[in-house]
């Protein structure tokens, strides 16, 4: 699995910087990615999916989440895609968002569609000679 930290987002969620803090969490989800849990959301593009991570650090508890896009089903012999799950939020406990990442809460509605934009724009503006975003 990789985790992929849209520039966007890294300088919206994480003050610009990866801190040791975020990647710390990132290896433990890519060793146990049964610690997300699946969330609903209104208006996903097709196969794609919404995974809340909750977790502890010495500055506090952290709320993250992810999206990723499934692939379509393989054929036979093509090679297979490792998973990529993109950063949507880190937010700490106490944030409007961080508090409450579920469709009924109108703060984590907007700021996602808002936040899903900005992280499929440095995606898709990517080239293979210039990246918009950092893998873990």
């Amino acid at each position: 699995m990789d985790i992929i930290v849209p520039f966007s987002i890294r300088k919206r969620e994480l003050s610009g910087t990866v801190s040791d803090e975020a990647k710390k969490i990132f290896e433990k989800i890519k060793e146990r990615p049964e610690l997300a849990i699946g969330i609903a959301a209104k208006g996903l593009p097709d196969r794609t999916t919404l995974h809340k991570v909750y977790a502890t650090t010495p500055d506090g508890a952290r709320r993250l989440l992810f999206f990723c896009r499934h692939m379509p089903p393989r054929l036979a012999g093509s090679p297979q895609v490792a998973e990529r799950w993109v950063l949507v939020f880190y937010r700490g406990k106490g944030d409007p968002v961080g508090d409450n990442m579920s469709h009924k809460n109108s703060a984590f509605e907007s700021q996602l569609e808002r936040n899903m934009t900005r992280a499929l724009s440095d995606i898709s503006a990517s080239t293979p000679e210039r990246h918009l975003y950092e893998i873990f």
